[in-house]
């Protein structure tokens, strides 16, 4: 019997007088009850609300973090494609740094990273090379990156171009580049300053 059902079939008994021993010990254990009753629903609604609550932020939250995910993937694209179709170095290098502002203290990116070595192997531009150098030196434990600059190393024609990886192999403390410094010092055709850094960087190397 509910609460209010029976506040109704003792109607009488609600006046100034006290109550039975028996209805009151009654009334107060239903009311105990219903009490409890009431609280429970209650709890039972706000933890329903919170969890739709919650939900919904979830939702909410995945949804914004995709949206940006994709959004930074069509920057990149366009960038990567922008820095393929430079006409002019000034160009490209102005890609090279648009590409460094949207993505510095990020994880590196393989496509950005490909085309960075395509620059490094192809570009005749020493500009864009030195900018390309300076972007990839943030990331000195990727394989990749060391790998590459290695081979530039080894490859490269330009001095400037040449003392800016020699530098960077001092910076990555590279073993490897011993071979490639080894072909700029016996190259009859490499400057006396590119010469002398070879030399320098070889001597600590063998340290």
């Amino acid at each position: 019997m509910s609460l209010e059902k029976f506040i109704r079939q003792h109607k009488s008994n609600f006046d100034d007088k006290s109550m039975p021993e028996s209805a009151t010990s009654d009334f107060e254990a239903r009311l105990k009850k219903e009490l409890h009753q009431s609280g429970r629903v209650r709890r039972l609604r706000i933890i329903r609300y919170a969890s739709i609550a919650a939900s919904l932020v979830l939702f909410v939250t995945l949804g914004f973090l995709y949206n940006n995910r994709i959004e930074q993937l069509e920057i990149r694209d366009n960038l990567v494609v922008a820095l393929d179709e430079s006409e002019t170095s000034s160009s490209r290098l102005e890609t090279i740094y648009e590409i460094e502002d949207q993505f510095q203290n990020k994880k590196e990116d393989e496509k950005i990273l490909n085309a960075f070595f395509k620059i490094l192997k192809d570009d005749s531009d020493a500009n864009s090379k030195i900018a390309v150098i300076d972007a990839l030196l943030k990331f000195p434990d990727n394989q990749m990156v060391r790998n590459n600059l290695i081979d530039a190393l080894g490859a490269e024609k330009e001095p400037i171009v040449q003392l800016k990886l020699i530098k960077s192999v001092a910076i990555l403390r590279e073993q490897r580049a011993k071979a490639p410094l080894k072909k700029i010092i016996d190259n009859k055709e490499s400057l006396p300053l590119v010469k002398g850094n070879a030399s320098a960087l070889l001597a600590m190397l063998n340290q």
